[in-house]
């Protein structure tokens, strides 16, 4: 095996990548103190960003002017480095402090070098939720989230901050909100189960929470605004009610049976309207926020069908069904905020039943929701599961997959397209208890959103990326960021030929070591700068990464070649592959299946067994026409591996959301095996198969290629 010393400049440490960047001849040395002139209160904040890098400000030094100008879009800027000093020009205060936030990222050890660089993002909307109802966390904490995102341009902070799990906003108008409703005695921290959940009416000092006062609110909207980020506060309805129900009992339906926890509102009910619009006041005078997000998922509408009340309101309303009857709530919230020069925001369960004629939906269930309310001209905020839910793992949604995400679905019109205001990555926290669990889910995934949501598109590139990320790990690791490092992204990872392969070596990363594993329990270190690498016929590679700081691993990632059992054509073969279906629980995809197989010719569900647990295998062999890389996705839910020439390429198992999983194989022209394992846990169920043949575009593997 060969590395070779890349000789090529090391790319600029810059996330997002601006939408254009010049690389000037020479640098702006720092042996004397930066001397800020100009912008304000953003001279000021760029100063203050500075020093808490290890910069030093003061005067004599080399000049940064921040200058206001006309004619660049609401948050676009210029910045221009020389040996003499810096420039940044904008039209608006936020222009300047991004323009400030590029020109600390762009600072070395002893200098800054010459640049031109003229930028804006692509999106208004550029966000992350942290949910602190499951797991609290402190102001502190939450404000070091928010200055860890501004640092990477975004721009929204989603604050949910009412749920099952806790009441975190103090309410003056219902004190036991937060008196009662912001400590469970279950589940404890670390914990999570929605069928235990209790709030004592009397607190023995035991019991997990926590809540936000009305003065730490503030300080958190103004930190957040010195940063340009907005605020938008969560105030969950009407499900996802368990804390304010335990607290308020009048607030559910009447008819509950014996034994049962309600978790919604009752609609029927005026009093559930002056609780709601005095909840919205209060939020409203603590949160300056466009928006006020009111949720409206996942909504138990059980109690509904047979509450006299709301059966009543139905009746009166004209509402045909419970849908309708949610509707109608949501309806009138986006009528009240409205009154008070608000804008209704939800989750996408508030387009059932009908859209409020001022709602702006958050599409979380994929993206359906959010093309069904832009063509309904209706603006829309993307995050889906399938991309940007920073709770799940990393196996489901790695990194590479959050940078792949384009916000604008491809069936949308231009003109409908408009109404997309950007993206936002979630952070659920049932299961993460501690900010050190945060920051591991959410970076780098964060900086992989951001970066899709400012860049323009000609502009992202995965391995351009990946370089630049190995950068950001530096200042992340000055921050004492714990953030998630992804096995080394090696490109392809499988070889089908019997000669020397030459894999696209992993992207360095500041303060970790590459390193090769034995497989006899030792790693020897590799060179971290390189651009060759050579595997010989027959040999498998497994590299991980290893921080030098206090050693801790990367997961591990393998490189292979195998003859892939090649055979040269199709003689003797017919069209299509086998399937063979199975019922019954599995929790891993088959490798092998019994019974009698049929034929088909689409890779998908469609031809499943009539049960909600089942297993499918789907084999035979595939005619790759060209030699070349072939990139393979497979998206499924739950599990699934694809082999090709009898070597894993996708392993995309074990239970999970419908998500998608890539890896690319270069094969000589020829026929290999084909084996494709899937199993559904129960729920929902989707599977499919895409491959973009060398030089093509990805599509569904087209039917001449499968042979049996």
């Amino acid at each position: 095996m060969l590395f070779a010393l890349q000789a090529s400049a090391p790319p600029l440490p810059l996330v997002p990548l601006p939408a254009s960047v010049h690389r000037d001849q020479g640098a702006l040395r720092l042996g004397r103190p930066l001397t800020i002139v100009g912008g304000g209160k953003e001279g000021k904040t760029l100063a203050e960003g500075l020093k808490a890098d290890g910069v030093s400000v003061g005067k004599g030094g080399a000049k940064v002017t921040l200058k206001h100008v006309d004619g660049l879009p609401a948050e676009g800027y210029r910045l221009k480095v020389a040996a003499d000093g810096a420039t940044i020009e904008a039209t608006t205060d936020a222009g300047l402090f991004y323009g400030g936030q590029t020109l600390r990222q762009l600072i070395g050890k002893d200098e800054i070098p010459a640049v031109t660089i003229e930028d804006a993002p692509r999106f208004g909307w550029r966000g992350m939720l942290l949910d602190v109802s499951r797991h609290f966390r402190t102001v502190a904490d939450v404000e070091r989230i928010i200055d860890l995102n501004a640092r990477q341009k975004m721009n929204v902070f989603h604050w949910h901050l009412t749920d099952d799990g806790g009441w975190r906003m103090e309410t003056k108008a219902y004190p036991d909100l937060t008196t009662r409703g912001a400590w469970r005695s279950y589940p404890v921290k670390g914990k999570w189960d929605y069928a235990g959940i209790t709030f004592p009416a009397q607190r023995k000092g035991d019991e997990y929470g926590g809540f936000y006062s009305k003065s730490e609110i503030k300080a958190v909207v103004a930190y957040a605004a010195k940063r340009h980020v907005t605020v938008v506060p969560e105030i969950e309805m009407p499900g996802h009610e368990q804390a304010a129900l335990q607290c308020y009992p009048w607030l559910g339906c009447d008819n509950i049976p014996a034994g049962r926890k309600p978790n919604a509102f009752c609609p029927g009910k005026e009093t559930t309207f002056v609780f709601l619009q005095k909840v919205l006041d209060e939020t409203m005078g603590l949160f300056p926020s466009k928006f006020i997000h009111v949720g409206g998922d996942e909504v138990d509408k059980g109690l509904w069908h047979t509450c006299p009340r709301c059966q009543s309101r139905m009746k009166s309303e004209g509402l045909k069904d419970v849908d309708e009857l949610q509707s109608y709530l949501i309806r009138r919230m986006d009528k009240y905020l409205a009154s008070k020069g608000r804008r209704l925001l939800g989750w996408d369960e508030i387009l059932e039943g009908g859209l409020a004629p001022g709602a702006t939906v958050m599409s979380w269930r994929g993206i359906q929701g959010g093309i069904a309310a832009a063509k309904e001209g209706k603006d829309v905020v993307m995050s889906p599961t399938t991309h940007l839910y920073f709770d799940y793992s990393y196996d489901s949604i790695p990194t590479s997959l959050v940078y792949s995400y384009d916000p604008i679905p491809k069936e949308l019109s231009a003109e409908e397209a408009k109404h997309v205001l950007g993206a936002q990555g979630n952070v659920w926290t049932e299961w993460l208890a501690d900010e050190a669990d945060i920051e591991r889910m959410a970076y780098p995934r964060a900086a992989a959103l951001a970066e899709a949501t400012w860049t323009p598109l000609d502009r992202k590139s995965w391995p351009d990326f990946s370089a630049r990320l190995g950068l950001l790990m530096g200042s992340l690791d000055r921050l004492a960021v714990k953030y998630h490092v992804d096995a080394p992204n090696i490109s392809p990872s499988l070889f089908l030929t019997d000669e020397y392969a030459k894999p696209n070596p992993p992207s360095p990363i500041a303060g970790w070591q590459l390193m090769l594993d034995t497989g006899k329990g030792t790693a020897s270190p590799l060179t971290s700068t390189y651009d060759t690498m050579m595997v010989p016929p027959g040999v498998k590679l497994s590299l991980f990464y290893k921080r030098d700081s206090d050693g801790a691993v990367s997961p591990m990632t393998t490189v292979q070649t195998s003859t892939g059992m090649r055979r040269a054509d199709i003689e003797g073969l017919d069209s299509g592959l086998n399937l063979w279906t199975a019922t019954g629980s599995f929790s891993k995809a088959p490798t092998s299946l019994r019974g009698k197989a049929t034929v088909v010719t689409e890779i998908s569900v469609a031809s499943k067994p009539a049960a909600e647990k089942y297993a499918l295998r789907f084999a035979g062999f595939i005619r790759l026409p060209e030699t070349g890389a072939y990139v393979f996705t497979v998206r499924s839910d739950d599990g699934s591996i694809l082999k090709i020439g009898g070597v894993p390429l996708v392993e995309h198992d074990g239970e999970h959301a419908a998500t998608g999983k890539t890896a690319t194989v270069w094969a000589k022209v020829g026929v290999y095996p084909f084996d494709l394992g899937y199993f559904d846990a129960g729920g929902a169920n989707s599977l499919s198969v895409t491959v973009t043949p060398p030089g093509g575009k990805e599509g569904p593997i087209p039917v001449s290629w499968l042979w049996h």
